[in-house]
């Protein structure tokens, strides 16, 4: 297949170092100029501060460090997040979080080399009676300009607290300063693995990233008590490249109350749930076994001028109330990206993307506009093993697929026996209001 071609192709190129970018420069092997730290470097070493280099030969061997048994109560009143810092200070080392409730008010910071296994008994929530502000996060990798390298966290409950007093978004959106309302927060990474976590009761999203080379995110649940907007489950930015994401499942009815998958090549900085986050592309990602009976987008693939591309996606089952598949530009957001008249052949640079298996259904009656919703310029898209859920569906009025703005791109649907063949122009949208076994764009 193109698409498993390209992934391999792509993670390739990363082990040698270079890009896929598109300046001449980065074609014949090297990274932009204005790639991130981490594509600026070989594999060979990792910069992590001013004449400091990690070598790759991983972390020293060291015994499992209990975090219990070094200063930690885990009662759910003592702040345990002192105690737990002093542990993963300075890296390669294993980290263990056994059954307990641990109240965090400070960052928790993780250093290259570092593998954090908790009990599925141990929950670690952000305390509610700290101020917080932009750079605040249950918690994060260490260092977010250098870069960090081969960090995993496996097991328990990582909880935001949405309800505590101090746990809020500014009513401000653009108030820089403000806490961005993120759980668990991840910049400039190279290997991440996250697995067998359960992620609650964010402000904003569940979990952030941009700028990793090289990811496994498996296992994932996010649950949550309160339903507040912009609660995007896994939540990508800009420069994240070779992944493999699977088993991500919401656990609560009504969740996420955003993207279940949010894939934002590009995005408004000017937001303060976006501070410190950065737009590039996104691309050579594998997707399976994607999970949520009742949330506001399944997937949302947003590019303006960056590229989102050699994406593959594997058995998404969802009851959505918005999108299942969202391409809409953010042109309806209240921080738009660009003016459709200034782009009279539309924008977007979304590329090589196959769906294999996607049952979906309105989960809510009412009118909205489409399950998909394609509002971008696409190239080589494909669904295949498409099924909408007729059982389940809440609004079977409502169209299947609607197009626009992406004038000359060639639609292929497929019905049954029946082929629908049509070419959106800049005049009316394309629609197709029942369902279909497979969908080609461009």
């Amino acid at each position: 297949m193109l698409v498993n071609r390209l992934l391999m192709r792509g993670m390739r190129q990363a082990l040698r170092g270079g890009v896929n970018a598109d300046s001449a420069g980065a074609r014949r092997g090297f990274p932009r100029a204005d790639a991130p730290a981490f594509l600026l470097r070989g594999r060979a070493t990792f910069l992590m501060q001013a004449g400091e280099v990690l070598d790759d030969a991983g972390p020293i061997s060291q015994p499992v460090h209990n975090i219990r048994n070094l200063g930690a109560i885990g009662d759910g009143i003592a702040d345990d997040s002192a105690a737990i810092q002093a542990v993963l200070d300075g890296g390669r080392k294993e980290v263990f979080i056994p059954a307990g409730v641990y109240r965090i008010a400070q960052t928790l910071k993780v250093d290259s080399f570092t593998k954090i296994v908790a009990d599925p008994g141990a929950r670690l929530f952000h305390c509610g009676e700290t101020p917080h502000g932009a750079e605040d996060f249950l918690l994060t990798n260490r260092d977010h300009v250098f870069g960090n390298a081969d960090i995993q966290i496996s097991g328990g409950t990582w909880d935001g607290n949405k309800t505590g007093r101090t746990n809020f978004k500014h009513p401000d959106l653009f108030n820089l300063k403000a806490f961005t309302g993120t759980v668990l927060n991840f910049r400039n990474i190279r290997d991440l693995k996250l697995s067998d976590l359960i992620v609650a009761n964010s402000v904003v999203y569940f979990v952030r990233m941009c700028m990793l080379d090289g990811f496994e995110i498996r296992n994932i649940g996010f649950q949550s008590e309160v339903i507040e907007n912009n609660q995007d489950g896994l939540h990508f930015n800009g420069w994240v490249r070779n992944g493999v994401v699977e088993n991500i499942r919401a656990l609560t009815k009504g969740q996420p109350n955003d993207d279940l998958i949010a894939l934002n090549a590009d995005d408004s900085m000017a937001r303060l749930e976006n501070t410190g986050m950065t737009c590039g592309p996104i691309e050579n990602i594998v997707f399976r076994n994607l999970y949520a009976e009742d949330c506001h987008t399944a997937v949302r693939l947003l590019s303006y001028v960056s590229p989102i591309r050699n994406l593959r996606f594997e058995n998404v089952v969802a009851g959505c109330r918005c999108f299942a598949i969202n391409m809409d530009g953010a042109r309806y957001c209240r921080t738009p990206l660009f003016r459709d008249e200034d782009f009279p052949q539309g924008v977007g640079r979304i590329e090589n993307i196959e769906v294999h298996g996607l049952k979906v259904w309105w989960s809510t009656p009412g009118e909205r506009k489409a399950l998909i919703d394609g509002e971008s310029r696409v190239r080589n898209f494909v669904i295949r093993g498409f099924e909408r859920d007729a059982a389940l569906d809440q609004a079977p009025e409502v169209p299947t697929l609607w197009l626009e703005k992406m004038p000359g791109l060639a639609v292929k649907a497929l019905a049954g026996d029946r082929v629908v063949r049509d070419m959106v122009t800049g005049g009316e949208p394309v629609a197709v209001r029942e369902a279909f076994s497979e969908l080609q764009l461009g």
